[in-house]
C-alpha cells in the first residue's frame, strides 16, 4: 500500500511541475545568509520569505509566493500565488547589493538597496502603501 501511495505522490508531483510550466519556485530563506538577498512578505523580516540569487525580470513568474493574483473573468478566472507587489522587507548577504523596480523588466521607479531594509514603507518611493512597500515587480542583483 505504501508503494502505491509513493507512486501516486510522484505522479501528482510531476503533473504539478508540468502545470506550473516555466514559473520558477524561490527557495525559503537560509539560516546563514552568504549569497544573494532574502525577500520578506512583511516588514521586520516577518511572514513568508524567499532566497533570491539571480535577477528576476518579472515577479509574476515566481511560484509559491504569499500574494494571490487572479486574472480572467467568471469561470475563466485563474488564480496565482507569486511575489509581485508583495515585498515589505529585504535582507542582504554581506557585500551584495540589489536594485528593486516598480515595473517588470527592470523599468520604472527604482530603489538601490545596500543594507538590510526592515520596512520598505519607510524607504524613498511613491508607492500606494508608502515608500517601496508592496510595489516591487523586478529585482536586479549585484554580486560583490
Amino acid at each position: 500500500m505504501r508503494s502505491v501511495s509513493r507512486v501516486v505522490w510522484a505522479m501528482a508531483s510531476s503533473c504539478l511541475l508540468f502545470l506550473l510550466g516555466c514559473k520558477q519556485s524561490l527557495p525559503t530563506a537560509p539560516s546563514g545568509l552568504t549569497t544573494g538577498v532574502v525577500i520578506f512578505e512583511h516588514a521586520n523580516y516577518l511572514g513568508q520569505s524567499a532566497h533570491v540569487t539571480m535577477d528576476i525580470d518579472d515577479l509574476k513568474d515566481t511560484t509559491d509566493g504569499p500574494c494571490v493574483r487572479s486574472d480572467g473573468i467568471g469561470a475563466d478566472t485563474r488564480t496565482y500565488l507569486d511575489w509581485e507587489n508583495c515585498i515589505s522587507s529585504i535582507r542582504l548577504a554581506p557585500g551584495w547589493r540589489v536594485t528593486v523596480y516598480r515595473d517588470d523588466d527592470f523599468k520604472g521607479q527604482s530603489l538601490e538597496v545596500t543594507a538590510d531594509v526592515a520596512n520598505l514603507q519607510l524607504s524613498q518611493g511613491s508607492c500606494d502603501h508608502g515608500g517601496f512597500n508592496d510595489c516591487i515587480s523586478s529585482i536586479r542583483l549585484q554580486r560583490p
